[in-house]
Formats: structure tokens, C-alpha cells, sequence
């Protein structure tokens, strides 16, 4: 059953709550529908009552696996999928994780594969309703990413916070006098810079909101920790920043995904392969609502307030690298 709007989805989902059936969710983007995805639905689909198959639509898949993808429309891959499951529920969704969704299921059970499954960001929702994360089995090497990999011409990103991760965090950095980076923090980046990723430095930078001081001093600032980084044999190919405070926050401010997007659609990154590397929850929540790897650095001058829980937590800037390259 295809499942148009929000609306109707919540109608459905209380009919079958009211019976007290077994309710479960799965999602995906479902690209290049294949055994693989047939052999997961019908794994999940016995395990339940009723199974709900979340659906990223175009532009989803898009913003999170390039450019070149989807390689089917929404139309046809819900329709390739209605075809040989006539008793599942499908339902498309516009965000890069469907925790709104979610939302409105509130599923007895949610199936993740093993790749997703350590950590999932979709736990945010489903620990409030007592969901049951349950791992379901793929085939051996068969998954769309893997058939069609010689077509995947998008490259990941490393997204860097700056203060604090590259440069010591001073409060509000307004002089280029002040600017201290550490020797280790170079060499990271050197090394990092060896991988085949698109560098991007992604900076609230409130200090201008505040009119603590200009875009210009800002720019000068940025300016210099570049200079900085090349001249020690590292990379960054650009540099965003939002100058929002956090009592009016900007769609770009950090949690929030903007900058994230900005810098996808000017390099035609994905996200998919993409790593965020920072020393706040808000850069960990914000790779985390984009499904991006995240790395935290240890900070003790801020605590660590997010349900949103890291991939991986290391001391410094350098441990990143094995990391990265494993």
C-alpha cells in the first residue's frame, strides 16, 4: 500500500495501534532495487504484523549520496517494491533521516543493518516510544553502492570545526595576533590532507553578530589559518561560516545542516562517505542529522550536552587520522 501524505500515514498507524498489532519500520533510499533489498523487506516483513518501508524521495537521496544519484526515480522504486511486497506500507520522506516519521509510527520494532545499527541517530526518537532496534541481514556483498561503484563519481568530505579542533579555541578570535595552532594540528591536517576527501572548515561565528568585530577581520582571521595549514603541506578547500547568534540562529548556524548543504552543492559532496570532526555537540549533532561519521574531540571546557552520540571520541586532532583512513 502506497501511503501519499502525513495525514493518512497517522490514520493508519492508529488503526493498527488500536488492534494491538505488531508494527515495525525499515528505511532506505532503495536505489537500484535489487535482491539484496528484496531478501531485507522480506526478512523484516516476517518478524512483524505490519511493516511501514520509509523511502527517501530525489532529493533526499541526492543531497546524501551526490549528484549522480538516484538512479531510479521515487516513482519507480515504490513501485518496484509495491510490485513484490503487495502487504507492506510505503511511505517517502524529504529529510536526510526520517526521525519525523518516526515520529508519527512509533514502531514496536525499527530494522537497521550492521553498518548503522551501532549507533543509530534514529534512537533520539525511538527510545521515547520503547522501540526495539533489531539488525537485519543483508546478502553477502550486495548492496546498490557496491553493484554500481565504478558509476559513484562523488567524493566525500572531512567537515572541521575550527576553534578548538584546528586552532586553540580563545573565546572570540578577532586578531590574527591571537590565532594559535598547534603543531600536532598541522601535522593532522598534512596527513589528512593525503586522504581523498574534500577538506571543509564549517565556523559559527557569532563574534560578528555580536559586532565584536568585522566580516572583514573575520575573513583576514580565515585568511591566515589558511596560509597556516598550506604552508605546513595541508589542504582546505574552502571555508564556511555563520555569523548568527544563538538567540537568533540562521538555517546555517550549527546544529543546524545549511552549511552542510551550502558546501554539498558547490563540490557535490556525499554525505554518505563524509566525516565531521569537532570538539561540541553541535558539530556531532549536526553530522549526525545529516548521517555523516563523527568524530569528537575531547573538550574540557564544554560539556557534552546531546543525545546525539559520537562515532568515535579521541584526545586530539591526529588521532583522527587512523581513524579516517581505516
Amino acid at each position: 500500500m502506497i501511503i501519499k501524505n502525513a495525514e493518512d500515514l497517522l490514520t493508519q498507524v492508529d488503526k493498527l495501534k488500536s488492534q494491538r498489532k505488531k508494527i515495525g519500520a525499515i528505511s532506505g533510499s532503495f536505489d537500484g532495487y535489487h535482491k539484496g533489498h528484496r531478501y531485507a523487506l522480506r526478512y523484516c516483513s516476517e518478524r512483524v504484523d505490519f511493516l511501514f518501508v520509509l523511502i527517501n524521495s530525489d532529493q533526499s537521496v541526492k543531497t546524501y549520496k551526490g549528484n549522480q544519484r538516484p538512479f531510479n526515480d521515487l516513482d519507480k522504486r515504490i513501485k518496484s517494491i509495491d510490485n513484490d511486497f503487495k502487504n507492506l506500507y510505503l511511505y517517502s520522506f524529504d529529510e536526510l533521516i526520517p526521525n519525523n516519521t518516526l515520529e508519527i509510527i512509533r514502531p514496536n520494532f525499527y530494522f537497521l543493518t550492521n553498518e548503522w545499527i551501532k549507533n543509530p541517530v534514529e534512537d533520539v526518537v525511538l527510545k521515547r516510544f520503547g522501540t526495539k532496534i533489531v539488525k537485519h541481514p543483508l546478502l553477502q556483498n550486495i548492496s546498490t553502492t557496491s553493484i554500481l561503484a565504478h558509476d559513484e563519481s562523488s567524493k566525500g568530505a572531512i567537515f572541521f570545526d575550527r576553534d578548538g579542533t584546528i586552532n586553540e579555541d580563545v573565546g572570540y578570535l578577532n586578531s590574527i595576533d591571537n590565532i594559535k595552532i598547534q603543531k600536532d594540528n598541522l601535522e593532522a591536517l598534512r596527513k589528512l590532507s593525503s586522504l581523498d576527501f574534500i577538506n571543509i572548515i564549517i565556523s559559527n561565528q557569532s563574534g560578528v553578530g555580536h559586532k565584536y568585530f568585522s566580516i572583514s577581520k573575520l575573513n583576514e582571521i580565515n585568511n591566515e589559518i589558511l596560509l597556516r595549514i598550506e604552508k605546513s603541506g595541508g589542504r582546505i578547500n574552502k571555508i564556511y561560516f555563520d555569523t548568527s547568534t544563538n538567540d537568533n540562529p540562521s538555517k546555517n548556524r550549527k546544529p543546524n545542516i545549511g552549511m552542510i548543504l551550502n558546501a554539498r552543492k558547490d563540490f557535490d559532496i556525499s554525505l554518505k562517505k563524509s566525516w565531521v570532526i569537532g570538539d561540541k555537540h553541535t558539530d556531532i549533532e549536526l553530522g549526525k542529522k545529516c548521517n555523516m561519521k563523527t568524530i569528537y574531540i575531547k573538550n574540557k571546557k564544554y560539556k557534552y550536552r546531546s543525545p546525539f552520540k559520537p562515532d568515535f571520541t579521541v584526545s586530539n586532532l591526529l588521532e583522527t587520522y587512523d581513524i579516517i583512513k581505516n
